[in-house]
C-alpha cells in the first residue's frame, strides 16, 4: 500500500521550480541615466543564459545587482525566492513579497551573496600570491576551510582549467588567458550555486580567447543533476549560440528580445535584434 503523502512531493517541486534569481521592475539610475527601466527576468536553477547587446544596454549592471555590487532604485531582486535587498522586519517571521520588510542589512546581504560568484573582465588577481594562493585565500578566510583542505580543491579546480603545474606560478609569469582561468578557479572554489561572467575574455589578446571559451563550454555542457546556473554577458555571439539555454538582448536598460539561441540567432523577430546582429556579425 502506498504511503500516504505529507506534501513534501508538492513542496519539492515548487522548490525546483522556482527561479533561482528573480527580478520584478528593477530599474536602476546612475545620476540622471536609466541603465535598466523596470526589467523583469527569470533564470531557472541550471540554465545558461547569455545576455548580448551593445555597449550601455545594461548588461553588466544585471550581474553586478545580482551580487549586490548595485543596489537598486526601484522593483526586487530574489535570490531562490529570498529577497536580497529587504529583509523581515523586526518579528516577522515572513520573507516573500508584501511581507513586513525593511532594507537588508549587510550580513543578509552577503549570505545570499555567498551562493554567487563573478569573474570580470579585469582579472584582479593578488599579484603578490601565487595562483594556488590566489584560489585557496577565500575558501579559507570565509568558508572556513584549513589550508590543506583548500589547497587539495584549489589544485582539482587547476587541473579542470588545464592549469596544473601552474600552482606555484605568480601572476606576472602567466599569460593573459591564462590568468582570467586562474580567476575562474578562484570564483569556483567558492562552490557558487550561480556563476556571472562579465565580457572575461575582451581584454584578452586573440590568442588567447579560445583557451578561455573552452574552459566556460566545460562548464556549461557539464552532466550534473547540479548543474550551475550560469549568466553569461558577452560579445562573442557564436560561443553564446553554443552553450546558451536562452539568449536575452538589452537595449536601453529592456530586454527587446528573449529566447532559444536558434530562434534569436537565425529568426530575430524584432527588427533592433536583427539590426545588432547584423551590424556584429558582419563587422
Amino acid at each position: 500500500m502506498s504511503k500516504p503523502s505529507d506534501g513534501s512531493d508538492r513542496t519539492d517541486t515548487r522548490e525546483r521550480e522556482l527561479p533561482i534569481v528573480r527580478m520584478r521592475g528593477v530599474t536602476k539610475r546612475f545620476g540622471d541615466e536609466t541603465v535598466l527601466d523596470h526589467l523583469d527576468l527569470d533564470v531557472a536553477r541550471g540554465e545558461k543564459v547569455a545576455i548580448i547587446g551593445s555597449s550601455g544596454s545594461g548588461k553588466s549592471t544585471i550581474l553586478r545587482i545580482t551580487i549586490a555590487l548595485e543596489g537598486i532604485d526601484e522593483g526586487r531582486v530574489e535570490i531562490d525566492g529570498e529577497s536580497l535587498f529587504t529583509m523581515p522586519g523586526k518579528g516577522s517571521d515572513r520573507v516573500g513579497a508584501g511581507a513586513d520588510e525593511v532594507p537588508a542589512d549587510e550580513r543578509h546581504k552577503r549570505r545570499l551573496r555567498e551562493r554567487v560568484g563573478i569573474v570580470f573582465q579585469h582579472f584582479n588577481l593578488f599579484p603578490h600570491m601565487t595562483a594556488l594562493r590566489n584560489i585557496t585565500e577565500a575558501p579559507v578566510r570565509v568558508l572556513g576551510l584549513s589550508r590543506e583542505e583548500a589547497g587539495a580543491r584549489g589544485r582539482k579546480l587547476l587541473a579542470r582549467v588545464g592549469l596544473s603545474g601552474k600552482e606555484s606560478a605568480h601572476p606576472a609569469q602567466l599569460s593573459g588567458g591564462q590568468q582570467q582561468r586562474v580567476a575562474i578557479a578562484r570564483a569556483l572554489a567558492m562552490q557558487p550555486e550561480i556563476m556571472l561572467f562579465d565580457e572575461v575574455t575582451s581584454g584578452l589578446d586573440p590568442e588567447w580567447v579560445g583557451e578561455v571559451l573552452n574552459v566556460l563550454r566545460d562548464l556549461a555542457h557539464q552532466d550534473s543533476e547540479e548543474s550551475m546556473t550560469m549568466l553569461i554577458v558577452t560579445h562573442q555571439m557564436r560561443f553564446a549560440e553554443d552553450i546558451a539555454d536562452r539568449v536575452l538582448f538589452l537595449d536601453g536598460g529592456r530586454i527587446v528580445e528573449d529566447g532559444p539561441p536558434e530562434q534569436i540567432f537565425s529568426a530575430p523577430e524584432e527588427a533592433r535584434t536583427r539590426e545588432f546582429l547584423d551590424t556584429v556579425l558582419n563587422a
